[in-house]
């Protein structure tokens, strides 16, 4: 089966300290690789304030993970992160270049009102 990109957001319990984020990030990653994927690269939102609340919690930590992984892979990860208490949420996309969406993301990070881009604005709506 051939290997895709995907972009892999997890939100993780906005009570958790940085050291227990990063070992429940650790675990997930280290289920895809065992699974036969391939963490690319990871870039950390951070603790943000989450839209509505998850489990009664209103906060979550934000990391995304740039993968090459097919649908076995994927679905054993979120299969993982569904069991886990201590992740809230996650969003899978696919992407065609994981360098390019990371330095969107990074450029977003940067200066978010003028590298925002509104989905009407690409639909020309």
């Amino acid at each position: 089966m051939s290997m895709k990109q995907y972009e892999l957001l997890l939100v993780s319990d906005g009570g958790l300290t940085e050291e227990e984020n990063k070992q429940v990030v650790s675990r997930h990653k280290e289920v895809i690789s065992k699974a036969g994927g391939k963490v690319l690269d990871e870039a950390a939102w951070g603790r943000r304030k989450i839209a509505y609340p998850i489990n009664k919690k209103s906060h979550g930590i934000y990391q995304f993970l740039y993968l090459e992984a097919n649908g076995p892979i994927l679905e054993e990860a979120l299969r993982q992160m569904g069991y886990d208490e201590l992740v809230l949420k996650s969003f899978v996309t696919i992407i065609k270049d994981y360098q390019e969406e990371k330095k969107e993301f990074e450029a977003l990070l940067a200066d978010p009102q003028k590298n925002a881009t509104l989905t009407t604005d690409i639909l020309g709506a």
